[in-house]
Parts: C-alpha cells; structure tokens; sequence
C-alpha cells in the first residue's frame, strides 16, 4: 500500500459514527448557506489547528515568528489548556494539526499533547523544522502517536538552505531526520 492510501485509510479509521454525523451535518450547512444565501453553521469543526508555541529558534524571513516581530505574546500552551480544549471537542474533531508559526518541539510538553490526542483517537499532524530531532526524540514522536510530520528542508547545501532557515544547520536537520 502507498504511503498516501495508507495515510488516507489511517485517517478514515478515526471517523466514528459521531463524527461522520458531525462532517455530513457541516457538509449540509455549506451546502445549505449555499443554496440560501445565507450563513448556517450546522455541527462542530471537523479538523482544527493549534499552536503548541509561538516560540522558534531560527529566524526565517517570512514569518513572525521567526523575525520576532509578533503582535502577541511568545509561550507555550499549556497542558490543562489543551486538555480542556480537548475536553469540549475531541468527541467531533477528526483531525488536529499542531502548528502554526512557532517550533511545536520547542514545547516540552508538545509530545504528551499528541498523545492525548492521539488516546482520543483524533489524526494528528505537526510540521517541524527538524532542529530538535534526535534519535531519543525520534523515539517519543514514533510512541506519540503522531501520524503525520512535514519536515521543512529548503535547500540541498547549507548556502542554499540558510537564506531561508536563518540560523539553522541543515547537517543538524539530515541528522535528525
């Protein structure tokens, strides 16, 4: 089996009947507000996004983050937050990306946040860019539960790489990964 159809099926399997109810009852508000021409939000939402930290250790030209030029405070989320968030939707949510503009693996509790997702049965996916991978981090990713990691490598030599991961060592990224 691909890694794509094995990826889909992975994802398939979390849609117990509450949440196929849940995607069909949004599905329908869409097509509803469509039709009418006025907005109905039927259900919860199927996938979210959280942010396990604002925080990164590179210094990436196009991101806020990375340019330490937020509007918002830097931290990290902390576990009785996500659990409470988890609390309140993982009975609907079928998927759950932990990532936005901050390094997920510069939260020390990111890991335990997947698995709680992960116990509850929710697809988890992160994006990283892979400083913090090492063969002990590897280990704990695998035994998370994550199912999907996008590793962001921009570049094939370091020149190349570090005009836009600023700061970051490409031998250190193909080391961890």
């Amino acid at each position: 089996m691909g890694t794509k159809l094995r990826d889909k099926v992975n994802y398939v399997k979390r849609l117990t009947p509450r949440r196929s109810w849940n995607a069909a009852k949004v599905l329908s508000s869409f097509y509803w507000s469509r039709w009418t021409g006025k907005p109905r939000q039927w259900g919860w939402p199927i996938s979210m996004a959280i942010e396990p930290t604002t925080a990164c250790n590179l210094g990436c030209p196009e991101c806020p983050s990375g340019l330490k030029m937020f509007t918002r405070p830097t931290g990290n989320l902390k576990t009785d937050a996500f659990r409470s968030f988890l609390d309140e939707t993982a009975k609907h949510l079928s998927y759950l990306t932990f990532y936005f503009q901050g390094e997920p693996y510069i939260n020390p509790d990111f890991l335990k946040m997947v698995r709680m997702a992960s116990d509850r049965n929710i697809y988890t996916a992160t994006s990283t860019n892979a400083h913090f991978i090492s063969k002990e981090t590897a280990q704990q990713t695998i035994e998370s539960g994550l199912d999907r990691m996008i590793i962001s490598i921009d570049g094939t030599t370091q020149e190349v790489y570090e005009q836009y991961r600023k700061g970051g060592s490409l031998e250190r990224v193909l080391e961890g990964t």
